[in-house]
């Protein structure tokens, strides 16, 4: 084999992987989707977190980014009180699920409840569905998000405790 023939092949050899991780990456499994959004809410703020909900929309690729490398890590942490209950959204779907006051609702209308109009946002929510801090808007472009996505969190867990009764 000479050597632009190697060189073809080996072209042709990596153009085939990039699809094929483009593609195993486009087919990654969502988050959890929500049933019961009282109950998310309930089990999430019994270790002093915020439920937190990703609202992404289909073949987002900076979705695709914040789910795998920000948010799903989160729900994999090895202690109960660091593991987050982390949900998604589509921005615009309509399917019917339980929301915070045994209300029906869907993503399409809590996104307009949080003013939500661009994907990837990320909500921080408390038992009740209030926001805790503003939404964390927009994909990792600065290389910055585990940052914002940090300080969120900081700042949602401070509301969380100062609101809860004290013993």
């Amino acid at each position: 084999m000479s050597i632009a023939s190697r060189g073809r092949y080996a072209l042709r050899m990596l153009a085939a992987l990039t699809l094929f991780a483009g593609g195993a990456q486009a087919a990654q499994p969502a988050l959890a989707a929500p049933r019961d959004l009282r109950s998310d809410g309930a089990l999430a703020t019994i270790h002093g977190n915020p439920l937190v909900i990703l609202f992404s929309l289909p073949q987002c690729q900076y979705c695709a980014v914040v789910r795998r490398n920000y948010l799903a890590p989160l729900t994999r942490m090895p202690g109960k009180q660091e593991r987050l209950v982390v949900r998604e959204l589509e921005l615009t779907d309509t399917a019917p699920l339980a929301g915070f006051n045994g209300e029906q609702t869907s993503g399409r209308m809590l996104a307009a409840r949080y003013g939500l109009q661009v994907a990837p946002a990320v909500v921080m929510l408390d038992r009740d569905g209030q926001l805790l801090v503003p939404p964390l808007l927009g994909g990792d472009i600065a290389g910055m998000y585990g940052a914002y996505l940090e300080r969120s969190l900081e700042g949602a867990r401070a509301r969380l405790a100062a609101a809860a009764p004290t013993r």
